[in-house]
C-alpha cells in the first residue's frame, strides 16, 4: 500500500514538474520577453538620466534629514475621526452663524419697538429733518451720486460723511458710529411716510453698534422697509451699481433676502395675455410687468409661464406641464422666449385658468400642502381685459369641499391690468378679492415696479399675523458688490444673508391701520470665506476639502465652485451650481446623466440627515482640470444648525485617514529655553494667507502688511507670562431656539485676539523641524557643486500641512523687495498643484520617487529662464502608521536638464544598434504622468500634451493601458458666442483693400507654383512613408508674446480707414468635455521591446526610475495616421436644446423651506386687494361678492 503511494506520487511530480516547464518555456508571458540590445540602450538612458536626478534631488531637498528631524521630535501619527471631525467643524460654523442670527433678530426686535414708540413731533417740522443719504451725503467734496438740478435745493438734507478705511470692511470708507440711508430712485425721500421711516429707523445705530462690539466679524448690518429705504451699518457711500449700469435701479424689496424672508418658498404659474389685443405699448408693458415679477423669484422658488389666446401654450416647450425652478439661468431662458410672441387670435381665459389649476394641482399632491399647510401657490394673470366669467374654474379647484371632484388649495389669484382704456374692471378686480390676492391697473411702464411688489405683502399677511415667530431666512450665495478684484483675476468674494422679518401691529389698534403688513426684513450679510476658515483646512489636510450644500442642492462653498471663468466673465449660474455638476464620480460617463451614487449622496444631503459615504471613486481633477486621477474618496456630512444648510468634508480614503499631532510646542520650547521667534527669522518664508493662526477681532488699529507680519507679533506675545489663549467665540454655544435672545452681549476691549490654538502648535512644531535644513547652504564637496551646477539648480524649497513655505536660495542671490519670487507664486501650501502630485505619487509609486513638472504652455512665466519644478512628499511613520507632513523641492533650469537629456541620449551604449535621439530617425520625448511634455527636442512643445504632436503613438499607450483616458467634464464653462473677431470681412468694400488682397493672392499663387516645380526637381523624400511633414509643424497663437500687431491702414493724417472697433465677445453657459489622461501604476511592466500597433508608429517606451516621468522614443520615419489629441475642453453638443438638456435637474429632490405661513383664519379681516380700495373687504362684503357671482348660474340652472 505504501509502494503504491509513493509511485503515485512520484508520478505526479513528474508531471507537474513537466507541465511548469512547458509554460516557462514553451508560453512565455510578457514578462518573460527578454528585452533587445535597442531596448536595453534605452532603458540604460532612462537609467543614468534618473539617477542622475535623484542624486540631484537628495542634495538639494535632503528629504532625509528633514524625515529625521520628525522622528528626533517624537511626530504622533494619530488616526482621523471623520464622525467627530464633522461634529466638531459643524458646531464651530453653527456657533458662528447662531450669532447673526442673534444680531439680526436683535435688530428686529429694536425696530418693531422703535416704530411703535415712535411719534412725530408736530413742533418740529419733517422739513427740517437732516440724515447721512448713502447717496448724496458729500465725502472730501464727493458723492455717490450727483444731485439733479431740481434736487438741488434740498441738498441741506444730507450731513457731510467722515469716513476712514476699515480694514475689517475690506478698506472700504466707513463710519462706524452711524449708520447711513439708500433710498431707490423711485421713491421720494420727502414723501411722509418715507420720511417717518428714516426718522425711527435712527433708533436702530444703538443695536447695530452694539451687535458689531460684540462680535466684530459681523458684515454688513441693514434693516429694508416695506417703503423701499435701506439702512445699512457702518455708514458709508454707496458703491453697489453695477459698473455698465448708470441708473441706480437698487430695491431692497427686489432682493432675496427681503422677498424670501417675507414669501417663503412659491408656486407661480404666470398667464401672459397673448390675444390681438396685446399689440404695440400692452405688449411691450405686458413684457415688463413679466420681468419684473421673475426679478423677485429666487432659487426657493418654481415657475412656469403660459401665453394664451384661443389656445393655451408653454412658452418653452421642453418645460411642458412643469414648473421649474427660478435660477437665473431659467428666468434668463423665459424672458429670451417672451421676446418671440406675436399677439394673435382671441382670448379664452377659462382654459388657461384650467391648465393653470391643473399643473398647481399636481404639485400640491405632490408637496403634500393639504397636510402641512406650509405651500404658497399663486397664480398671476397679465392681461388688458377679460372676456367672461370664470366662476366656475374658481369653484372646482378654489372653493370646492372636496365633493364631486372639487377641490380647496387655497391658490392665490394676483391680476395685472394693463391699459389706460379698460373694460369690466370689476370682474377681474373679484378674481384676486375672492381668491386672496391683489389686483393692479398698471397704466405706465413707471408704475410697474411698484405695482409688482405689492404682492409680497399680501403673501406676507398671514406671517404678520400669527405674531410670534419671526422665523429667519438664509439666501443663496452671491456676489459682493463692493469687492474690487485685480486685473485678470477670477477671483470674487461670495456672500450669504440672513433675513428676519418685523411686524407692522398697527392694525391692532384702534385708530391705526386695518391692513396687516411688514414693517420690513432685518438682516446682516455673512461672507462665504469665514464659513471655510472655520473647517479646518490644516486638519482636512492635502486633497481633502469642505463644502456646503442648500436645500435645493446648490453649492455655497466648493473647491471647485467658480463664479467667475476664465475670460473674467461672470457665470450667471454661479449660485444654482449643483452638487452633481462639481463632484465627479467615476461612474458618471455620459454629461448629464449622474450615478446613483451621487444622487443618493445629495439626496442625503438635502434631507437635512448626518451620515458618511465611504470609498466613493472619483476622477479627481487639479491643476485647472488640466490633470486627473482616479481616486477613492470619504465624505462626512451633517446638517448646519438652524439653517436650511449641510456642510459635507471630503477625506482620501487612503492618505486622508491620518495626521501628525503635536504637543504643547509654546510651553515646551519656554521650558528649553527656546525663543519660538528664532524659528520665523529672515523673510522667505510664508504662511497660508487664508488659513486663521491668530487675529485680533477688531482689525481697525491692528493693521499688518502681511500675514507674517502679523505672526510675528502673536509669537512676540506667546512668550510673554500673562499670555493666554482665547476662542473666537469664548461663551458657550448652545443650539436651542428656546434660549432667551441676548442683545446685550458683553462688548469686547479694542486689543481682544483669538487663535486657533491646535494649528499654531503644529505651524511652530513644523517650523523648528524644517528650520536647520534652512540655514546658510554650503556644499558638501566639489562633486556636489558640479552636480547642482550641471543642472543649473537655484531654489529650493519646503512646504508643511500647517500652511509653512520656506524656500532657499542656495547661491545667496541679492533679493529686490519690488521682484516676485518663488514665495510670491507658491503661498498655499497644501493647495499647490506640485504638492497635490508629491501626495498622489507618493501612493501610486511603490518606490521613493520625486514629481517633475513644466508650466503649462497656457500659464505665465513665473521667471525669464524656465524652470523645471521637483517634489516629493515626506510621510513620517510611527507605530505602524504614516502621515502626510511635508513636501520637500527645488527648482532647476529646464534649458540645461534638456541639454543634459540629449548628452546622455546621444550615446547608443550598444555600438550602433539604434539611432539616437538627435538622429533625424528618432524623436526622442520625456512627458509626465499626465502626458504632458517636459522635454522634447522641439523647445515649444514643452508644457503641451504629448497626444497633440505624437496622436498615433499616445492612442497606442491607451490601447495598451499604460494611459488611462478619463473624460472630466466642467458644467460651469462660459463659451465666446457671435462672430469671428479677427474676421476682415466688413473691410472688402474698400476698393484698394480689394486691390491689397488680389495682390497678395496673385504673389501667393506665384510662390506656390514654383515650390512645386522645386520640390520635383530635388525630389520628395521618405514619400513612400507618406510621412506627414508637418507632424513637427506649430500653429504660432494669436496670443503670442512675439506677434507683431495687425498693421492697420492710415490716412496721411494718421486716421484709420474702415476700422470698426471690434466687438466684445458675448459669452454664455455651456457644457465641456475634457479628456484628460493618468499613467496607470505597474503599467510598464513586462514591456521590454519595441512596441508596434497598428495605427501607430513604433516606438521605446522606458520609465524613468525615482520620477513620474517617461522616456518615449518615437520613429519619426515610418509612417503615421495623423491622429492629433487634446486635453483641451471642447463643447458638447447635446441632441436637445438648450436649456431642454439640463431638464432633468429640474426633478432633483428639494426640501421645502419650512416656517411658511401660508394662512391665517382672521386674513380677510386685515387685508386689501388692490385699486378697488373703495370696496370694504369684510365678512359680509366678501359673502356679498359670492353670492352676486354665483346667482346667475343658479338662475341659469333652474
Amino acid at each position: 500500500m505504501l509502494f503504491t503511494c509513493y509511485k503515485l506520487m512520484t508520478h505526479f511530480s513528474v508531471i507537474l514538474t513537466v507541465f511548469l516547464l512547458f509554460q516557462l518555456l514553451c508560453l512565455p508571458t510578457t514578462s518573460r520577453v527578454k528585452a533587445t540590445p535597442e531596448d536595453e540602450a534605452v532603458g540604460k538612458w532612462a537609467i543614468q538620466f534618473g539617477d542622475e536626478l535623484w542624486e540631484l534631488a537628495q542634495r538639494m531637498t535632503k528629504s532625509q534629514e528633514i524625515k529625521a528631524k520628525y522622528k528626533e521630535y517624537n511626530a504622533r501619527v494619530e488616526l482621523k475621526n471623520g464622525t467627530e471631525l464633522i461634529k466638531s467643524i459643524t458646531a464651530n460654523v453653527g456657533e458662528m452663524l447662531s450669532r447673526k442670527m442673534d444680531a439680526v433678530k436683535c435688530i428686529q426686535q429694536k425696530a418693531e419697538a422703535a416704530y411703535e414708540e415712535f411719534k412725530a413731533n408736530d413742533t418740529f417740522p419733517n422739513e427740517y429733518f437732516q440724515y447721512y443719504s448713502s447717496k448724496f451725503s458729500m465725502f472730501d467734496g464727493k458723492s455717490a451720486e450727483q444731485l439733479l438740478e431740481q434736487q438741488q435745493k434740498r441738498a441741506w438734507m444730507y450731513l457731510n460723511f467722515t469716513l476712514n478705511p476699515d480694514t475689517h470692511f475690506y478698506n472700504i470708507s466707513v463710519d462706524t458710529e452711524h449708520s447711513s440711508v439708500h433710498v431707490p430712485s423711485n421713491v421720494y425721500d420727502r414723501n411722509p411716510e418715507v420720511l417717518k421711516t428714516i426718522m425711527w429707523s435712527e433708533t436702530l445705530d444703538e443695536v447695530f453698534k452694539q451687535n458689531y462690539q460684540s462680535d466684530p466679524a459681523l458684515s454688513w448690518q441693514y434693516f429694508g422697509s416695506d417703503t423701499g429705504i435701506l439702512r445699512h451699518f457702518p455708514a458709508s457711500q454707496w458703491q453697489e451699481r453695477d459698473e455698465d449700469d448708470d441708473a441706480d435701479t437698487y430695491d431692497c424689496r427686489k432682493r432675496s433676502w427681503y422677498i424670501e424672508t417675507a414669501t417663503c418658498s412659491k408656486d407661480i404659474v404666470i398667464l401672459l395675455d397673448n390675444s390681438g389685443s396685446m399689440t404695440g405699448f400692452r405688449n411691450h408693458v405686458a413684457k415688463f410687468t413679466i420681468r419684473s415679477i421673475l426679478d423677485t423669484f429666487s432659487n426657493n422658488d418654481f415657475f412656469t409661464i403660459f401665453n394664451y389666446s384661443a389656445t393655451v401654450d408653454d412658452i418653452i416647450p421642453c418645460f411642458k406641464d412643469a414648473l421649474v425652478q427660478a435660477t437665473p439661468e431659467n428666468i434668463n431662458v423665459f424672458n429670451e422666449a417672451l421676446e418671440d410672441l406675436s399677439p394673435e387670435g382671441f382670448a379664452n381665459l377659462t382654459v388657461a385658468y384650467e391648465k393653470a389649476f391643473k399643473l398647481l394641482k399636481k404639485y400640491y399632491i405632490q408637496r403634500r400642502c393639504n397636510e402641512t399647510s406650509t405651500c404658497n401657490q399663486a397664480i398671476m394673470l397679465v392681461t388688458d381685459g377679460v372676456a367672461g366669467n370664470t366662476t366656475e374654474i374658481f369653484e372646482k379647484y378654489n372653493w370646492g369641499t372636496g365633493e364631486n371632484g372639487t377641490s380647496n388649495m387655497r391658490v392665490r389669484i394676483f391680476t395685472y391690468l394693463l391699459g389706460k382704456e379698460v373694460t369690466k374692471v370689476r370682474e377681474i378686480q373679484w378674481m384676486a378679492c375672492l381668491n386672496r390676492g391683489y389686483y393692479s391697473h398698471v397704466q405706465t411702464l413707471d408704475e410697474v415696479h411698484e405695482e409688482v411688489l405689492k404682492y409680497v405683502d399680501v403673501i406676507a399677511t398671514p406671517l404678520v399675523l400669527q405674531d410670534e415667530e419671526h422665523p429667519p431666512t438664509w439666501t443663496h450665495a452671491f456676489t459682493d458688490k463692493t469687492y474690487k478684484a485685480e486685473a485678470n483675476s477670477t477671483e470674487t468674494r461670495l456672500m450669504i444673508a440672513v433675513g428676519v422679518p418685523a411686524f407692522n401691529r398697527t392694525y391692532r389698534s384702534i385708530n391705526g391701520t386695518k391692513r396687516a403688513r411688514l414693517l420690513g426684513v432685518a438682516g446682516t450679510d455673512v461672507p462665504v470665506e469665514d464659513i471655510n476658515k472655520l473647517t479646518l483646512p490644516y486638519k482636512l489636510g492635502v486633497n481633502g476639502y469642505s463644502f456646503v450644500v442648500s436645500n435645493n442642492g446648490y453649492m455655497l462653498l466648493h473647491p471647485d465652485l467658480r463664479p467667475i471663468g476664465p475670460s473674467g466673465r461672470m457665470n450667471p449660474n454661479y449660485n444654482s451650481i449643483d452638487f452633481t455638476e462639481v463632484e465627479h464620480l467615476y461612474e458618471d460617463n455620459v454629461p448629464r446623466e449622474p450615478g446613483d451614487s451621487i444622487l443618493e449622496l445629495r439626496s442625503a444631503m438635502v434631507r437635512y440627515q448626518t451620515g458618511e459615504f465611504k470609498d466613493i471613486s472619483v476622477k479627481f481633477h487639479y491643476d485647472k482640470m488640466r490633470r486627473v486621477s482616479e481616486e477613492k474618496q470619504d465624505y462626512f456630512f451633517a446638517p448646519l444648525p438652524n439653517t436650511p444648510f449641510s456642510l459635507g468634508i471630503v477625506l482620501p480614503s487612503e492618505y486622508g485617514k491620518t495626521w501628525i499631532k503635536v504637543g504643547e510646542e509654546v510651553l515646551k520650547n519656554i521650558h528649553m529655553k527656546v525663543n519660538i521667534s528664532e524659528f520665523f527669522v529672515g523673510e522667505n518664508w510664508k504662511i497660508h494667507p487664508e488659513w486663521v493662526y491668530c487675529k485680533y477681532h477688531y482689525l481697525e488699529g491692528h493693521e499688518f502688511k502681511t500675514p507674517e507680519g502679523e505672526l510675528r507679533h502673536f509669537l512676540a506675545k506667546m512668550i510673554q507670562k500673562d499670555w493666554k489663549w482665547s476662542e473666537q467665540y469664548d461663551d458657550e454655544f448652545i443650539i436651542d431656539s428656546e434660549e432667551e435672545l441676548n442683545c446685550g452681549r458683553k462688548t469686547l476691549e479694542d486689543d481682544a485676539y483669538y487663535c486657533n490654538k491646535e494649528l499654531v502648535h503644529l505651524l511652530i512644531f513644523d517650523a523648528k523641524v524644517t528650520n536647520s535644513s534652512y540655514g546658510d547652504w554650503k556644499f558638501t564637496n566639489d562633486e556636489e557643486r558640479k552636480l547642482i551646477e550641471s543642472f543649473g539648480a537655484t531654489l529650493r524649497f519646503v512646504a508643511t500641512m500647517s500652511g509653512l513655505t520656506r524656500w532657499q536660495f542656495i547661491y545667496g542671490e541679492v533679493e529686490v523687495d519690488t521682484d516676485r519670487e518663488f514665495g510670491d507664486y507658491h503661498t498655499t501650501a497644501i493647495d499647490e498643484t506640485w504638492y497635490k502630485s508629491a501626495i498622489l505619487q507618493h501612493h501610486q509609486e511603490p518606490t521613493e520617487s520625486f514629481v517633475y513638472s513644466v508650466k503649462h504652455s497656457k500659464d505665465p512665466m513665473e521667471d525669464n529662464e524656465l524652470k523645471i519644478t521637483a517634489s516629493h512628499a515626506i510621510f513620517p511613520r510611527d507605530g505602524g502608521k504614516e502621515a502626510p507632513a511635508c513636501v520637500v523641492g527645488f527648482q532647476f533650469s529646464h534649458a540645461l536638464m534638456l541639454e543634459r537629456f540629449f548628452n546622455i541620449t546621444s550615446a547608443d551604449n550598444c555600438n550602433g544598434c539604434i539611432k539616437t535621439c538627435d538622429s533625424d530617425e528618432n524623436e526622442c520625448y520625456v512627458i509626465d504622468n499626465n502626458a504632458y511634455i517636459i522635454l522634447a527636442h522641439n523647445i515649444n512643445h514643452t508644457g503641451k500634451f504629448f497626444g497633440e504632436f505624437q496622436g498615433d503613438v499616445m492612442q497606442a499607450m491607451v490601447e495598451k493601458n499604460i494611459f488611462q483616458s478619463i473624460d472630466v467634464y466642467d458644467y460651469q464653462a462660459l463659451c465666446a458666442e457671435g462672430s469671428d473677431s479677427s474676421s476682415e470681412a466688413h473691410s472688402l468694400l474698400h476698393p484698394i483693400r480689394l486691390f491689397s488682397l488680389a495682390w497678395k493672392w496673385l504673389v501667393t499663387q506665384l510662390f506656390w507654383h514654383y515650390t512645386r516645380i522645386q520640390w520635383w526637381v530635388d525630389g520628395a523624400p521618405f514619400l513612400e512613408y507618406f510621412d506627414e511633414i508637418d507632424d513637427d509643424y506649430e500653429p504660432v497663437p494669436e496670443t503670442f508674446a512675439g506677434q507683431q500687431p495687425k498693421t492697420k491702414e492710415i490716412t496721411e493724417d494718421g486716421e484709420l480707414i474702415f476700422q470698426e472697433p471690434e466687438p466684445e465677445p458675448v459669452y454664455s453657459p455651456c457644457d465641456m468635455k475634457s479628456t484628460l489622461y493618468a499613467l496607470q501604476p505597474n503599467s510598464l511592466e513586462g514591456i521590454n521591446d519595441y512596441i508596434k500597433m497598428p495605427n501607430s508608429r513604433p516606438f521605446y517606451l522606458k520609465k524613468i526610475p525615482n520620477t513620474n516621468l517617461l522616456l518615449v522614443v518615437v520613429n519619426v520615419l515610418m509612417p503615421s495616421k495623423g491622429v492629433r489629441l487634446t486635453t483641451e475642453p471642447q463643447i458638447i453638443e447635446y441632441d436637445a436644446e438648450f436649456p431642454c438638456y439640463k431638464l432633468n435637474m429640474s426633478f432633483y429632490e428639494r426640501r421645502r423651506i419650512e416656517e411658511c405661513y401660508t394662512e391665517h383664519p382672521m386674513e380677510e379681516l386685515f387685508t386689501y386687494c388692490g385699486d378697488a380700495s373703495f370696496i370694504q373687504f369684510n365678512a359680509v362684503s366678501i359673502g356679498l361678492a359670492v353670492i352676486l357671482l354665483l346667482l346667475p348660474r343658479y338662475l341659469r340652472d333652474n
